[in-house]
């Protein structure tokens, strides 16, 4: 079978499929422009191999394509809503678990959140940096923000304020368990809610001055924020703990 009665052939449903593979695995290879240089439509259709004339009725135009490719990006990363990699949110699930099972006096408990934000945050913001779906929603927050002009831009708009009410509700549960496990409580009138907008806003920001000074962010501060021995600090870490801290209190 020739390659044009192949492509001829192909279903709506299989072309839809293939030209977003193909459009993600280039993301993946070379980022997201904001522009969407890379993501020419005409250029994807002779990568994926499949016919022009069933992508045109798909989609319209190249605003259409990138809403639906924005979408498939993050829905092929589902881990991303969760602000956490799968092995953070292990540790975090873990660091919940013991301290659930433990009758620490609150100095004690205070103890294991200390531990828990030291020990995930370093390894979470090497991690959201790694992943192309974060690099993605910066870039496009970024632009979308300056005004600068981007294709789909009201759907892409749209999309990005979904995965941000999904992230903090996702997020606001996660904190919630925490402080019960550790018997803290929101100081009033703050919710979960804002405890999760702001630890967001300081790990993008961090994450944004990491791409400029990425030692300056990364080196190690040795710091005793309780009555242990000063230990090794990642920068975010300590602002994150700082963030719960002025967010919580002690239960009873």
């Amino acid at each position: 079978m020739s390659n044009l009665a192949a492509r001829t052939r192909r279903p709506a449903g299989e072309t839809r499929a293939l030209l977003l593979e193909t459009a993600i695995e280039r993301v993946s290879r070379e980022g997201l422009r904001i522009d969407f240089a890379n993501l020419e439509l005409e250029d994807l259709i002779r990568a994926a191999g499949v016919p022009r004339s069933t992508v045109f009725r798909i989609w319209p135009d190249r605003d259409a394509f990138i809403g639906d490719l924005v979408r498939a990006l993050f829905d092929a990363d589902p881990g991303f809503e969760a602000g956490f990699d799968e092995e953070t949110l292990e540790l975090l699930e873990h660091a919940i678990a013991e301290a659930s099972k433990d009758a620490d006096p609150a100095e004690a408990r205070r103890a294991v959140l200390r531990a828990v934000v030291r020990r995930t945050t370093a390894h979470n913001i090497v991690a959201v940096e790694d992943s192309v779906t974060w690099r993605a929603y910066r870039t496009l927050s970024a632009a979308l923000v300056s005004g600068d002009s981007v294709p789909g831009g009201e759907s892409i708009r749209t999309l990005l304020g979904e995965i941000d009410r999904r992230y903090v509700s996702r997020m606001a549960t996660v904190y919630r368990r925490l402080n019960e496990s550790l018997g803290l409580r929101m100081r009033a009138p703050l919710t979960e809610q804002d405890l999760a907008l702001s630890i967001m806003a300081v790990i993008e920001g961090m994450s944004d001055h990491r791409r400029i000074d990425p030692l300056g962010v990364d080196r190690p501060r040795m710091v005793a924020t309780g009555d242990e021995e000063p230990e090794p600090w990642h920068l975010v870490g300590l602002a994150v703990h700082a963030v719960y801290e002025a967010f919580t209190e002690p239960a009873g």
